[in-house]
């Protein structure tokens, strides 16, 4: 007896509005200050993927950007990224400070595996 009827529609096009391609030495303490920005507090993690480091910002929800999901399409406004080799944290120093940013191995996710060939090959 079948209850419900499940179905999966993964997304079918990214849109990527902004790309910022950054040397580790800029890119982690941007990372580490968007951050503290945001008081969120804890470590910050990014997506790592065949030597590519990267962090996306979404839009907020909104009826336009629920509208373009249910049609299965995903709207960054900025992918930021460095190449750099993985490690489990990067460690960094701001001011003397000491802070650490993870990096999480993304290579399950579809998406991003195609999102990391775009921005290897991306020009201006």
């Amino acid at each position: 007896m079948c209850l419900v009827e499940i179905e999966y529609r993964p997304y079918q096009k990214i849109v990527v509005h902004e790309v910022r391609k950054l040397e580790p030495f800029v890119f982690f303490p941007w990372i580490i200050s968007q951050v503290e920005a945001q008081k969120a507090g804890g470590t910050p993690v990014v997506n790592w993927i065949d030597g590519i480091s990267f962090g996306t910002s979404e839009f907020l929800p909104s009826s336009q950007t629920v509208d373009e999901n249910l049609k299965g399409i995903i709207h960054f406004p900025l992918v930021s990224f460095t190449e750099t080799s993985y490690e489990a944290e990067k460690r960094v120093n701001i001011g003397g400070r000491g802070y650490t940013v993870k990096l999480n191995k993304a290579d399950d996710n579809p998406n991003f595996v195609e999102l990391v060939k775009f921005l290897k090959t991306f020009k201006r």
